[in-house]
């Protein structure tokens, strides 16, 4: 959830005072819906959103972690905050939550390489950490080739299929981050827009997408090539290695799995294609064009991994407000905010606990607020709407995925999601965000609410889409639900213009996924108090609307899930 740059922007009117009518189509907002919303605008206060987080990032939630007595304390906590809102009950059962079944496991994967007689090992947890092992207790693959398979991509939109002329069945495929680009050949300092979308990242870039088109083609196990020293990625998923993990409750027979997945370190790479008898920049060169075909070496791989596993009943918290509409109140529209963080390290020395207080107790009270100020309207949203605060998206986005493969309510009639992950603590801002721009028409809404508070909604993703594949909404995406991934501003007023960038560039430098994500001095949530109202504001009006969101043109999604209907 961390932003790379900021913008500078107007000081404009703040919210509620001084603001002139704003109106456009079918997302158009008028000054009007502030006398229908004020019951509700006037809820959202900073000192509740404040209290929200003391109890939600407290030690006494010992992390929020799932499958732990933070999931517990925590789950109980916004059941009671829905009711005393005087929500409904979200599972069409009569309860607050959704059960949702996972798997826990701790795993000790070995991949050892013949490649040409020269025999090597890739140790765990320095030349590669896995990610998802297939949930047995013992797995072993022998005699598995290993192929180079460029970028592990399949988009028939651009021309590009990076599974030509092989089959991966039963082998073990290593594949580069991202996606291919080229040159705008009008602007050398850009990429052109029109192949992958150019300097933004699509869907195709993500893991996810690569991993299970992967699976699908029963490939053994997936690795992908990071540069430690230029990537925070593998830091990361290898702290949550050491951890353990969790994955859901397998759908189907667990041996269809890939065995592993994970991270291979680039310098790794490099010797295992050299005994190999490739050269990887050679590869990695090749792969940049239409007509790559994947390469098979002459490395063997023989992987065994042995996980410890536990299943586990985790939730997700589910609370409803009713529809007013007789005709439009079987169609929802859904918040989303990830209750769970990464719990405790007993193996750390001093702190041990992962508080997220940013990540995400900001955004889960952000939500119980706008819940609180819809409750009080006196008429309710002519659609209903649904709270679902996740589980597990610190997994893997697992209590999100296992909603929309098993929803409470039917996905045709769930008309967009609005995700909150994350969220501004340091005052407030003259303009707001989203990860994700140009894939639906919800833009059009956040915009016109944004110009209602006075603040302005760029029109461009504030980060070329990295957050949009990071977080609950892109399972909804993936599902051919419009989802929004909504953010804070970086121009905070009475600030130096580079007072946002640096607070959250500390942020990311320093606390995201540490024991230092808890509660600061500096805090100041004016900001977070007025984001939740922009986003109880253009919720309320798409809720309102008579027409439902909509995918744009050029959006992967859109074109996957024709695909899939195929």
């Amino acid at each position: 959830m961390i932003p790379n740059r900021t913008r500078v922007v107007v000081l404009l009117v703040s919210l509620l005072v001084g603001i002139l009518p704003v109106r456009s189509q079918e997302s158009g907002v008028s000054s009007d819906i502030l006398t229908t919303l004020k019951p509700a605008l006037e809820s959202i206060r900073a000192d509740r959103i404040f209290d929200s987080i003391k109890v939600l990032a407290s030690d006494r939630f010992e992390g929020r972690n799932v499958g732990t007595a933070g999931e517990a304390l925590t789950v109980d906590h916004l059941v009671s905050e829905f009711k005393r809102a005087g929500l409904k009950p979200g599972n069409p059962d009569g309860t607050y939550v959704q059960n949702v079944p996972l798997v826990g496991y701790r795993t000790q994967p070995r991949i050892e390489l013949d490649a040409k007689g020269i025999k090597a090992s890739l140790n765990f947890p320095d030349d590669f950490v896995h990610e998802f092992p297939r949930l047995q207790p013992q797995v072993s693959i022998n005699d598995a080739e290993v192929v180079f398979g460029g970028y592990g991509i399949v988009a028939p939109e651009y021309g590009w299929d990076d599974y030509k002329g092989i089959d991966v069945r039963n082998k073990l495929v290593i594949f580069l981050g991202g996606e291919p680009s080229i040159q705008d050949k009008n602007d050398p300092t850009k990429m052109d827009s029109t192949f992958f979308k150019g300097d933004l990242r699509t869907f195709y870039s993500t893991m996810e997408y690569k991993k299970e088109l992967a699976a699908e083609k029963g490939a053994a196990a997936v690795l992908f090539i990071t540069d430690p020293e230029k990537s925070p990625n593998y830091s990361i998923f290898k702290t949550f290695a050491l951890l353990g993990g969790f994955a859901l409750e397998p759908r189907g027979p667990a041996n269809k799995a890939l065995a592993v997945t994970g991270l291979v370190t680039i310098s790794a790479a490099r010797r295992l294609f050299a005994a190999a008898g490739q050269d990887l920049d050679a590869l990695q060169s090749s792969a940049q064009t239409k007509d790559f075909k994947p390469v098979s070496t002459n490395a063997r791989a023989n992987i065994s991994v042995i996980s410890k596993l536990r299943r586990v009943k985790s939730q997700n918290v589910v609370a409803r407000i009713e529809g007013s509409d007789p005709r439009l109140k079987d169609e929802y529209l859904v918040y989303t905010a990830h209750w769970d963080h990464l719990g405790m390290d007993k193996n750390l020395k001093g702190d041990q606990i992962y508080n997220g207080a940013i990540d995400n107790a900001i955004g889960t009270a952000e939500m119980l607020a706008i819940a609180r100020g819809l409750a009080r309207l006196p008429r309710a949203p002519k659609r209903s709407i649904l709270f679902i605060a996740t589980t597990a998206e610190e997994k893997g986005w697992l209590g999100s995925r296992y909603y929309v493969q098993n929803p409470l309510y039917p996905l045709s009639k769930t008309i967009a999601d609005i995700n909150l992950d994350g969220g501004n603590v340091w005052g407030r801002t003259k303009d707001v965000n989203s990860s994700g721009y140009g894939y639906t028409t919800l833009d059009e809404y956040f915009e016109a609410a944004a110009q209602l508070q006075g603040r302005t909604f760029p029109k461009e993703s504030m980060d070329n889409n990295g957050l949009y594949f990071g977080s609950d909404n892109v399972e909804f995406a993936r599902g051919g639900v419009p989802a929004f991934f909504a953010f804070g501003g970086f121009e905070y007023t009475g600030r130096p213009a580079d007072f946002g960038g640096n607070k959250w560039n500390g942020y990311a430098d320093k606390d995201y996924h540490k024991v230092s994500d808890e509660i600061g001095p500096d805090w100041d949530l004016s900001g977070a108090a007025e984001d939740a109202q922009w986003l109880l504001i253009a919720g309320y009006k798409i809720a309102q609307a008579a027409k439902r969101p909509e995918w744009k043109a050029g959006s992967e999604f859109k074109a996957l899930i024709e695909r899939a209907k195929k």
